[in-house]
Order: C-alpha cells, then sequence, then structure tokens
C-alpha cells in the first residue's frame, strides 16, 4: 500500500526550499521493493501542442525520453514524423480524439474558407466505437515504424452519454486493443467534454468495471486539471467535502494510472498561467502530493515499465492572454520548464532519470 504520511509530506512542502531549483531534501517513503524501484525509470514526455517548429534532438537533449501529438502530426506528414523520431531516437504517444482529430473547411461570413479543427464532432455511440476502431489500427501502424516505440492515449466518448453507454463503448474499446494487439498499451484520459471529464461520472464508471471483472482491462492518464476545474477547487484529503470520497477515489484512479499529465490547474481553469507564482503555492503543493501518490503506484508494479510523465502545457485559450491583443500573460515554455523540474524533484528519490 501507499505510505499515508507521503501527501502530508508534500502538502507541508517538508524540504522543500522556496528555491525552484532546490532539489527535495528529504526521503519519500515508497512501499516497493529496492529492486522494483531501481527499475522504475522517469520517462518525459513533451507535448508538441503550442510548438509549430520542434527541434527533435533539443527535445531529446532536455531530456525527453518522447513526444505526444495528435493526429494532425502524422496525416500531412507521417513520414517526416517517423524520420524525425527515429534520428532523434524518441518515442511517441499517439493523442487519438474520438470522432474528432481532423480539419473541417467552412466559409466565414466575409466568404473566406478556413480550417477549423474538429476536436469531437459527434455524440452517438457507434460513430466513437468506428472511430476509435480507425485510429487504432492507424496509430499502431504508426508506432511499428517507431524504433523507440510508444503508446496510445485517447481522449474518448462524450460526457452526456449515460453510465451505461459509456461503459458499452469502453467494454468495445477495450475488445478491439485486444485484438488489435496485447503488448500495446492504451490509456485513457481524464479530459472534460470526455467520458473521465469529472471525478463523479469516472467514479460511477469504475464501479460498474469492477462489477463486471473489467476494470484490470482499463488503463489512464490521470489529467487531473480537468477535474479541479469542473469542481472549482483543488482536491484537499484533509479538508471537507474532499476527505470524504477524494482518498478512496485517488487511490483507485492511482492504481489504474498509467500515464501522467502533470499540469497544475486551479478552481478556475485546467492550467496555471505560472505554476512558480507565489500566490500558486497552496494548490500547487496539494498537486504535488497527488501526484507523488501516483507515482507511487506506478512503482510498486513489477512490470518493467518505465513510468510516463508529462507537463503538458497549452497555448491560448489554455494559456491566459491579454483581451484585444492576445498577448499572453506568461511563458509558455517557462511554465513546462519549471513543472519538468517539479517533475524531476519529485521523483528524484529511489528512482532514474
Amino acid at each position: 500500500m501507499i505510505d499515508n504520511n507521503l501527501a502530508d509530506k508534500y502538502e507541508k512542502g517538508e524540504g522543500r526550499s522556496n528555491n525552484k531549483q532546490t532539489i527535495i531534501s528529504y526521503n519519500i517513503s515508497f512501499m516497493t521493493t529496492a529492486a522494483t524501484a531501481k527499475s522504475k525509470q522517469l520517462k518525459l514526455i513533451k507535448t508538441l501542442w503550442g510548438i509549430d517548429q520542434p527541434n527533435y534532438q533539443s527535445i531529446r537533449e532536455e531530456g525527453y525520453h518522447g513526444i505526444e501529438v495528435i493526429r494532425l502530426a502524422y496525416l500531412f506528414d507521417r513520414e517526416g514524423l517517423i524520420k524525425n523520431l527515429n534520428q532523434a531516437q524518441l518515442a511517441l504517444v499517439c493523442q487519438i480524439h474520438t470522432c474528432g482529430g481532423y480539419l473541417d473547411d467552412h466559409v466565414d461570413a466575409d466568404g473566406a474558407t478556413r480550417s477549423e479543427y474538429v476536436y469531437c464532432g459527434s455524440d452517438s455511440v457507434e460513430e466513437h466505437k468506428m472511430d476509435f476502431k480507425k485510429q487504432l489500427l492507424e496509430c499502431k501502424e504508426l508506432l511499428d515504424e517507431v524504433e523507440e516505440g510508444g503508446f496510445i492515449n485517447v481522449h474518448a466518448g462524450v460526457d452526456c452519454w449515460t453510465t451505461e453507454e459509456a461503459i458499452d463503448f469502453l467494454t468495445f474499446c477495450m475488445e478491439e486493443i485486444d485484438t488489435c494487439d496485447r503488448g500495446i498499451t492504451v490509456t485513457f484520459e481524464t479530459h472534460r467534454q470526455r467520458l473521465f471529464g469529472n471525478p463523479f461520472q469516472t467514479r460511477e464508471i469504475l464501479d460498474i468495471l469492477t462489477a463486471r471483472g473489467k476494470l484490470d482491462e482499463l488503463k489512464l492518464n490521470a489529467d487531473l486539471s480537468h477535474w479541479y476545474c469542473a469542481c472549482e477547487r483543488v482536491f484537499d484529503s484533509k479538508k471537507a467535502p474532499d476527505d470524504r470520497w477524494w482518498p478512496t477515489l485517488l487511490e483507485r484512479v492511482a492504481e489504474r494510472c498509467y500515464y501522467i499529465h502533470a499540469r497544475f490547474g486551479w478552481a478556475q481553469g485546467p492550467q496555471m498561467a505560472d505554476p512558480s507564482a507565489k500566490e500558486c503555492e497552496a494548490d500547487r503543493k496539494l498537486q504535488l502530493a497527488t501526484w507523488a501518490i501516483l507515482i507511487a503506484r506506478q512503482r510498486e508494479r513489477d512490470d518493467g515499465r518505465g513510468i510516463y510523465i508529462s507537463p503538458e502545457y497549452g497555448p491560448a485559450p489554455y494559456l491566459a492572454a491579454i483581451p484585444h491583443t492576445q498577448t499572453p500573460v506568461a511563458s509558455l515554455s517557462g511554465a513546462v520548464s519549471y513543472t519538468k523540474g517539479e517533475i524531476e524533484a519529485l521523483f528524484q528519490d529511489g528512482g532514474q532519470i
């Protein structure tokens, strides 16, 4: 089991200097064997969201194991993507948006034709099933050509579905994954507008999958910043009302977590503009405590798999901008760099980078 004192240490900030470059000086008690802990490596993933001209070799030199891209990246230049990845020895995370991932051309009122990215273009369960099947195979064939391999991360379904519709869709997805390749890792992200868009909807899904003996087939990508925004608070295991439900649900999510989108969120949005700011400290400590638990649970697994984490931040509208000029209020690369450092510090004791 996870050390019950783990979250307390991070919420109190024990051993952490105000200097963001200072490495955590206290020991994190991860309840696992020394051999397993030693075998677990931190595998950082860099999102290309907001990066128009990525330098793949520089990404590798920054200490990243791989990159994460949406479907457009391999629809328009598949061979170029594969070449760049293999030359830089980078892995790939393919991000699937079911019933999305393509451009739709439309004519504006001024007569100009514009292309708009479609994130989720249907609420039909059957259409999402067929699209998942198509994109799963598409990603599998792509990953087969990436020398460092990778996995798939899915924004799945629609939040308006009934729980039974969600279970029907997920059962289909799990069967398709098994048919496509039992060895491939496919994570389902906790993302607004999608099936795991809030903690309480997720809890219902986990309950039913458990009752039907299907929970072990589910792998999650914990992007909990979406939940903080949806529920208008960063959850605190020690305070009401969250002390009644959050510790238990967090443990359940941690058991199924195989990827982490580590982005500092807050009550009114899924992304802090500058997470290093003093006014963000309280929420930041709570989220570091949560990430520590998610990491600890993955360390316990004797599966030979690394611990995959992405300091995922995006441009506007995720990054706040000044009205009219749309000038960003803070540095996107700065937020990524700061969070990467926090992840590395969090992982340092007992891990390998």
